[in-house]
């Protein structure tokens, strides 16, 4: 990791692999309406036209066969900004994609839609909507991985066009296999300092590495790749926010601060709650589990998103000194669904910004990409423009403060 760089954006949310895989993948976010989708869908499906090609996408997916190519991967759509506003139906994308099995991925990551060839690969009866089922998502067959770290490295190669000079990716299935290939990736673009969570399931993976420690590629080579050990993510279950407490108490009996994911009032309740029941540890004290002292961290807690808030409760993350990660561009992307869903006064609510500068919170800006593109000009302008809850809005000045690696804690 270079430490003479001159300090740029930092881009405090995205998800690196998702951004290498949204670019190997069909992108159907020009999409106005269900119809459209499937036209895009059905166009790169006939790339899959012949018999034997099609038999033999079907065998590989009966016998979940590991070939990537033998599988149609689709990204990009919302179902929020589409004319009819739903999710495009299992059966629907059967009619365009003749056998081959396929994966339509929300541009959130959150949901996908698989074909029945697909559905039946991964152990479904059919095809169906998958909201948060990366547990099945997981054996979809993926690119290997010299293209993986191929593409991640483009991904990086792209913030340095930018202006972003860090990154901290936030995907909350990362374990030590994913920060090892991050770093292998990261050697190619030594000019990004790369930060990756950790699920907070997942923290055994590490060994002995804490919070804030390097993962080196290529053995701890003199030219190797370094990612730094990030925040423990805790990932909400969809929707059963009871789990937040348990997976904040796994990650400080592994000496970690959290970042939640928090989308909601309730989720923010939850994990606001569980922040309080289980405080972090102060320097130097042992966990019960580990006997190990903390190591000497003064990164605060994070909530990533925030994407809407009560009053009280920011008067609540402001006492506990927790930090907000926050994605202004959502709410001038999303204005058209929070218009049509929300109340005025829920609107009033939505994407703080303001609100929390004026508590004296610690606030970054960020894309969460590849949901939104990791272009620190779209979010300043984001959050100096915004036409909803206008009055959430900053400074360009202190807008682009926000996004400077120097005012990240990460």
């Amino acid at each position: 990791m270079s430490t003479t760089q001159t300090l740029g954006y930092c881009d405090d949310h995205l998800h690196l692999l998702a951004c290498a895989a949204a670019r190997r993948s069909v992108n159907v976010q020009a999409a106005a309406s269900v119809g459209e989708l499937l036209d895009i869908v059905g166009h790169a499906a006939r790339s899959f036209a012949s018999p034997r090609t099609r038999q033999d996408c079907q065998d590989s997916a009966e016998g979940n066969g590991g070939d990537s190519r033998q599988w149609l991967r689709v990204w990009g759509y919302d179902d929020s900004l589409l004319d009819e506003r739903r999710h495009p139906t299992a059966a629907e994308v059967d009619a365009v994609t003749h056998g081959v099995p396929t994966v339509l991925h929300h541009v959130t990551g959150h949901v996908a839609v698989v074909n029945t060839a697909a559905g039946r690969a991964l152990g479904l009866t059919s095809g169906e909507v998958l909201v948060e089922r990366q547990d099945l998502l997981a054996a979809v067959p993926r690119d290997d991985h010299s293209a993986t770290v191929a593409g991640v490295t483009e991904v990086l190669a792209d913030l340095v066009a930018a202006g972003i000079t860090a990154c901290t990716d936030a995907t909350h299935t990362n374990d030590i296999g994913a920060l090892e290939l991050l770093a292998e990736a990261a050697a190619g673009v030594p000019s990004v300092n790369v930060t990756a969570m950790v699920g907070a399931d997942r923290l055994d993976s590490l060994g002995d590495l804490d919070f804030g420690e390097t993962v080196l590629s290529s053995g701890g080579a003199a030219d190797a790749g370094a990612v730094r050990v990030g925040h423990a993510k805790v990932m909400p279950p969809h929707d059963d926010d009871s789990a937040i407490a348990d997976l904040v108490a796994a990650a400080r009996a592994h000496r970690f601060p959290v970042a939640v994911h928090v989308m909601d009032i309730d989720t923010l309740q939850a994990t606001l709650d569980a922040l309080e029941a289980h405080p972090p540890l102060p320097s130097g004290m042992a966990t019960s589990e580990t006997r190990r002292p903390a190591a000497d961290c003064t990164a605060p807690d994070r909530i990533e998103h925030c994407a809407l808030a009560l009053p009280e409760q920011l008067d609540r993350i402001a006492r506990l000194g927790v930090a907000v990660v926050t994605q202004p561009s959502f709410v001038t992307r999303r204005a058209q669904k929070y218009r049509e869903q929300l109340s005025p006064t829920e609107q009033a609510w939505l994407w703080p910004l303001a609100s929390l500068l004026s508590r004296g919170i610690r606030v970054t800006l960020s894309s969460d990409a590849p949901t939104v593109p990791p272009d620190p000009a779209e979010w300043i302008a984001a959050a100096t423009g915004r036409d909803i809850a206008p009055d959430e809005r900053i400074d360009a000045q202190t807008a682009r403060r926000l996004c400077m690696e120097a005012d990240a804690d990460r």
